[in-house]
C-alpha cells in the first residue's frame, strides 16, 4: 500500500520527453509482420549484446545501409550508361523529327494545288463510273450482245438461239416501260429493233420447225426432241406460224397414217409379224376387231406424239368437244383434238368401206349385234380423245349405226317369219321349238351384250347414281329385246289360238278340249321367256313386263278354272249375286257417310231397304245355299276334283296356281258363310249356320290352304 504512492510519484517526476518515448514504446505492437522482420533481420549482423554493441547499434546500421547504397550505386552504373545512351538517341530522333516536319509543311505548302486537282479528279472519275454503270445497266437491259445477234442470225438452232430469243422477248417487254417516261423515242427505236430481231428469229424457227415435222413424217413412232418442243412452245407466241407449223405435222403424219394403215392391211408388220390385217377377212368378228385395235393404238400414239410435242392435253371429252368446235369456228388456234382429226381423217375411208363390206355381206344376227357392240364400244374411246364432232368419231359413229340397222333389219326378218307361221302348240303345252330356239338366240344376244358392257368402261356422270347407270344400259338393250320378244309373244298368242274352242284353226272338232289349255301353252311360253331374263340387269325392265304378263294368264287361269268349279257344285251363281248385294251395301254406306252424320243411319237404313236382304231373294235361299255347300264340299273332298295344272312346266308356278286356286275356293267358301251368319242378311231366323254342316276352317284343311 505504501509503494503506490511512490511509484506514481516517480512516474508523474519523469521529464515530459521520456514519459513520451516510454509511452510510444509502450505502445508498439510486437506481433506486426514489420517489427518481427525488422527484428529478424538485426539479428543476422547483430552478434553481441554488450554495451558498446548496443551504443554503436545506430553507427552499425547507418553503415550497413551505406554499403548497400553503394552496392546498388554500382549494380545501376550500366543502366545509367544504357539509359544515357538512350536519351542521345532521344535527341538525335527529336532532331530529325523536327527536320522532317519542316521538310513536310513546306512540301505540303508547295503541292496543295497539286492536291485539290487530285481530289477534283478522283470526284470526276467517281462520277465517270457511276454514268458507265448506268450505261451498262441500260445496254444489258435493252440491248443484244454480239453473241446473242450471231445466234438470232446462225443457220444453226440451239439452245443459245432460244436463251436469244428470250432475251430480245424480254428487252421489247422493257421498251414498254419506256414509253411510259421521258425517253419515249429510245424506247420506240429499241422497239422497232427487237421486233424486227423478232420476226427474222421466229420466221427462220418456223422454217426449221417445219423441216424437222417433215422429217418426223417419215418415222411410225418418232421421237420428241427437246429442242423441237423449246421451239414449238416458243412459236405459240406468234399464231400464224404456230398453225403452220401445227398444219405440217398434220398433213406429214396424215400421210404416214394412210401408209401405216395400207401396210398393216396388206403386208402386216415386218417381216410379216403382225401378219396382215386383212389376212383374217373371212373372219369378220376378227377382221374388224384388229382394224379397231389397230386404230387405236395408233390414234394413243399420235396422241403421246402430238402432246408431247404441242405439250397440252384434253381432261374430257367436253374439253376436246369445245377444242375442235373452236377449230371449226375459224380460230388460229390449233388443238390436240383438232391435230388427231386431221391426221387419222386419211383413214376414215378406207377404214369404212372395209366396216361397210363385213356388214353388206348379211352377217348372222348375233354376229352383228357383236359387230355394233364393238363399234361402240371403240366409238366410246375415240370420242373421250377427239369428241362427237371429230371426223373418225363421226366414221364410227356410221358404221356402229349401219351395224345397229343390219342386225335390226334381221330381227325384224326373223320376227315376221315367225308371225307368218306359228307352230302348233305340242301336246303337253311344252313351248314349241321356235321359242326354244328364239330363247337361245336372245340369250347369246344378252351374253355379248353383257361381255361388251363389261369391257366397256363405265364413267357416270358426278350426281348420277350407279342404278341410273344399269337403267340406262337398260334402255340401250330396250328396243333390242322389243323387237325380239314381241313377234315371239304374238306368235305364241297366235299359236295358242288353235286351243280355243271357237278357233278356225282346229281340225280336231269332236275332241275334248281342256279349257285351261289356252293359259297353260301361254304361261309355259312366256316363262321360258322369263328364265332368260330374271337374273339379267340389263333386262331387268323388260323382266318385269313378262312376269307381268305371266301374273296376268296365271290369274285368268285360276279365274276360270274357278268358275268351273264353283259352276260344278252350284255357287259360282249364289257366289256372284252375294256380291253383287255386297257392292250395292257398299254404295249405300257410303251415299250415307256423304250426307252426314245426323242422317247417315237413316240413310243406309233406306239404302239397304231398297236393296232388301240376301234372304229375300228367291235365288239366295237358305235351302239353296246349304245344298250348294254341301255340294262344294262333296267336291272339294273328292281326289281328283281340283285342278293340279300338271301342263305347267315350272313347279313353282303351277304350285302358286295351285294355291291361288284353293285360296279362291275358300275365299267364296267363306264369303257364303259369313253372309250366313250374319244378322243382317236375315238367315238367323232360318236357322243361321247351323244348317251347314263344315265350317270355313274345316273346308281350309281339307284344301290345305295355309
Amino acid at each position: 500500500m505504501a509503494s503506490n504512492p511512490t511509484t506514481g510519484l516517480s512516474a508523474a517526476s519523469l521529464a515530459p520527453g521520456l514519459a513520451r518515448k516510454v509511452k510510444k514504446v509502450l505502445e508498439i505492437k510486437t506481433d506486426s509482420p514489420e517489427l518481427l522482420s525488422s527484428l529478424q533481420t538485426l539479428s543476422s549482423f547483430y552478434g553481441e549484446n554488450t554495451p558498446a554493441a548496443r551504443r554503436g547499434l545506430r553507427t552499425t546500421i547507418e553503415k550497413r545501409g551505406l554499403a548497400i547504397n553503394e552496392r546498388f550505386i554500382g549494380a545501376a552504373e550500366s543502366v545509367i550508361k544504357a539509359l544515357d545512351e538512350v536519351q542521345r538517341h532521344l535527341d538525335l530522333l527529336s532532331t530529325s523529327c523536327s527536320a522532317i516536319s519542316q521538310v513536310v509543311s513546306s512540301t505540303k505548302t508547295s503541292s496543295s494545288c497539286l492536291l485539290a486537282d487530285t481530289e477534283r479528279l478522283s470526284r470526276d472519275l467517281d462520277g465517270v463510273e457511276r454514268k458507265q454503270g448506268l450505261v451498262a445497266q441500260f445496254l444489258d437491259t435493252y440491248q443484244l450482245t454480239q453473241e446473242e445477234v450471231a445466234a438470232l442470225q446462225g443457220e444453226e438452232i440451239s439452245p443459245a438461239f432460244f436463251s436469244a430469243l428470250s432475251r430480245v422477248r424480254t428487252i421489247h417487254d422493257n421498251c414498254r416501260q419506256l414509253l411510259r417516261t421521258h425517253h419515249q423515242r429510245a424506247g420506240l427505236e429499241l422497239m422497232d429493233l427487237m421486233a424486227s430481231h423478232q420476226e427474222s428469229a421466229y420466221e427462220r424457227l418456223c422454217r426449221w420447225v417445219q423441216v424437222q415435222c417433215r422429217n418426223i413424217g417419215e418415222y411410225d413412232a418418232p421421237e420428241v426432241e427437246p429442242a423441237l418442243q423449246t421451239a414449238v412452245a416458243a412459236l405459240r407466241e406468234r399464231p400464224v406460224l404456230f398453225k403452220y407449223c401445227a398444219e405440217e405435222v398434220a398433213t406429214a403424219r396424215h400421210n404416214s397414217l394412210f401408209q401405216r394403215f395400207i401396210t398393216a392391211l396388206t403386208r402386216g408388220g415386218p417381216g410379216g409379224v403382225p401378219r396382215p390385217i386383212e389376212i383374217h377377212a373371212h373372219d369378220p368378228q376378227r377382221y374388224v376387231n384388229d382394224m379397231l385395235a389397230w386404230v387405236h393404238q395408233a390414234l394413243a400414239s399420235e396422241r403421246e406424239f402430238v402432246v408431247a410435242l404441242f405439250g397440252e392435253e384434253t381432261s374430257s371429252a367436253e374439253a376436246a368437244s369445245e377444242q375442235m368446235m373452236e377449230t371449226l369456228s375459224g380460230s388460229d388456234s390449233l388443238h390436240t383434238p383438232a391435230l388427231l382429226d386431221r391426221i387419222f381423217d386419211s383413214i376414215c375411208r378406207p377404214l369404212k368401206l372395209r366396216v361397210e363390206q363385213v356388214l353388206m355381206t348379211s352377217p348372222p344376227t348375233l354376229l352383228a349385234f357383236s359387230l355394233g357392240q364393238l363399234l361402240a364400244f371403240y366409238h366410246g374411246l375415240v370420242a373421250r380423245i377427239l369428241g362427237p364432232v371429230g371426223q373418225l368419231t363421226a366414221t364410227l359413229g356410221a358404221c356402229r349405226d349401219m351395224a345397229t340397222r343390219v342386225f335390226f333389219e334381221q330381227l325384224r326378218s326373223r320376227g315376221d317369219k315367225l308371225r307368218r307361221n306359228p307352230p302348233p302348240p305340242p301336246k303337253d303345252l311344252s313351248p314349241p321349238q321356235q321359242v326354244a330356239e328364239a330363247v337361245h338366240h336372245l340369250l347369246e344376244i344378252l351374253n355379248a351384250y353383257e361381255t361388251a358392257m363389261e369391257s366397256r368402261p363405265q364413267q357416270p356422270q358426278p350426281g348420277t347414281s350407279a342404278s341410273a347407270t344399269s337403267s340406262a344400259s337398260g334402255e340401250d338393250l330396250g328396243p333390242v329385246l322389243a323387237a325380239v320378244l314381241d313377234p315371239l309373244a304374238e306368235m305364241c298368242e297366235r299359236s295358242a289360238e288353235a286351243l280355243t274352242p271357237d278357233a278356225p284353226s282346229r281340225v280336231d272338232e269332236v275332241a275334248r278340249l281342256d279349257p285351261a289349255a289356252h293359259r297353260i301353252y301361254l304361261i309355259n311360253c312366256t316363262a321360258a321367256v322369263w328364265a332368260v331374263l330374271q337374273h339379267r340387269a340389263a333386262a331387268s325392265a323388260r323382266a318385269r313386263l313378262v312376269l307381268d304378263s305371266i301374273e296376268a294368264h296365271t290369274a285368268a287361269l285360276v279365274g276360270g278354272e274357278v268358275g268351273r268349279l264353283l259352276a260344278r257344285c252350284g255357287l259360282a251363281e249364289v257366289v256372284e249375286r252375294l256380291r253383287l248385294y255386297q257392292q250395292a251395301e257398299g254404295r249405300g254406306q257410303e251415299e250415307g257417310e256423304g250426307e252426314g252424320d245426323g242422317i247417315a243411319s237413316s240413310s243406309a237404313a233406306a239404302a239397304a231397304a231398297a236393296v232388301g236382304s240376301p234372304a229375300s231373294d228367291p235365288a239366295l235361299s237358305l235351302s239353296r245355299l246349304a245344298e250348294a255347300l254341301r255340294g262344294f264340299f262333296v267336291l272339294v273332298s273328292s281326289p281328283d276334283a281340283l285342278p293340279e295344272f300338271n301342263a305347267i312346266q315350272v313347279p313353282r308356278l303351277r304350285a302358286d296356281a295351285v294355291s291361288r286356286v284353293c285360296r279362291s275356293l275358300l275365299e267364296c267358301y267363306e264369303l257364303v258363310y259369313t253372309t250366313i251368319e250374319d244378322p243382317r242378311s236375315g238367315y238367323l231366323e232360318q236357322g243361321g249356320a247351323s244348317v251347314v254342316k263344315h265350317t270355313p276352317a274345316q273346308v281350309r284343311t281339307i284344301l290345305g290352304v295355309v
